[in-house]
Order: C-alpha cells, then structure tokens, then sequence
C-alpha cells in the first residue's frame, strides 16, 4: 500500500467511533459495547428530562421501558429506597433517602459533547421483561432498572405504538 492510500485508511480508522480509545478505560485502552447505543445514553444522561422508549435485547430476554437520565434514574430509586428498607423513623428514612440520592449528581452538569467519558451503564424507568418472541412479561412491572451496555445484544426504538420502531443490532 503507498503511504498517501495507508494514511487515508489510518486516517478513517482513527475517526471511526467504534476503534476510538478512551483515556479512562484500563490497561486495554478500549471500552467495550456499543458505540452507538453509548451515544444514545449520553444524549439522555445530559438532558434529565428527556425519555426515549427502548427495548433492549439482552442473553435472550427483552427489557423494554423508558430510557432515562441517570440523574432521574438515581432521584427516583432514593425516593423507593426508604419504603425498601421498611424504615419508620424519619430521620433513618432522610439518611437512607440522600445515600442513595447523592449519586446524581454524578450525571448533572457534564457537556453533552464529551467524547472522553462515554457511559458504561443506562437506566430504564417503567420496564418490562419477556422472553423474546413472547407477548407475556415473566416477571411483574419493574419500576427502575439498571444494566451494563457492554451486556446488550441489540436494542430498538419504541413509538408510541410498541411494534413501531427502528432496530439496531452490535
């Protein structure tokens, strides 16, 4: 190969999402998981109001509910979090309550655009699990749920309409 064509393909690689490195990502240099659905995440986690309707395929199940800020994500389980633990007093529900709470503000102020800290994990809000293919939930509605996106298999968009939707698979 001459070295202008080795410079265009090294060139193309580098500006390739799913090869970029990220300087917090331990000894490999890579984060693993999909770059795209990291993206989605990001958009989310920056603007706290914002939800989008997922469904995620993960080891053959679908985990389907609202996307949402961590920020959100983290302000609704610490209102959950005291009735969890059955507490009566107030000042232990107070406690248990800004635990828990204390971690949005991991997800408030960064800039949207930063490419250097992609997200490793996404929150879901109002989910609902089934084996793929089947139309019955396996378990009751979950209220929060929280998963590693390098565990996802694929994911789709969800309408207002739930068979509407745009696939996309890693």
């Amino acid at each position: 190969m001459t070295d202008p064509m080795r410079r265009r393909v090294e060139d193309a690689a580098a500006n390739d999402p799913a090869s970029r490195t990220w300087p917090d990502a331990g000894a490999g240099g890579s984060r693993p998981g999909d770059w795209f659905l990291q993206s989605l995440v990001s958009l989310v986690n920056h603007r706290p109001h914002l939800r989008l309707g997922i469904v995620l395929h993960v080891h053959g199940l679908e985990i389907s509910g609202s996307l949402v800020s961590g920020t959100a994500y983290f302000e609704r389980f610490a209102r959950a979090f005291p009735d969890a633990l059955d507490l009566a007093d107030q000042a232990q529900r107070q406690t248990a309550h800004d635990s828990i709470a204390m971690h949005a503000a991991r997800y408030g102020s960064r800039n949207a655009d930063d490419s250097t800290d992609p997200p490793d994990y996404l929150h879901l809000i109002d989910v609902r699990v089934t084996a793929v293919g089947s139309a019955e939930a396996m378990a009751p509605a979950l209220p929060l749920w929280r998963g590693r996106i390098e565990a996802i298999d694929g994911f789709q968009l969800q309408g207002r309409d739930a068979g509407a939707g745009t696939s996309s698979a890693r």
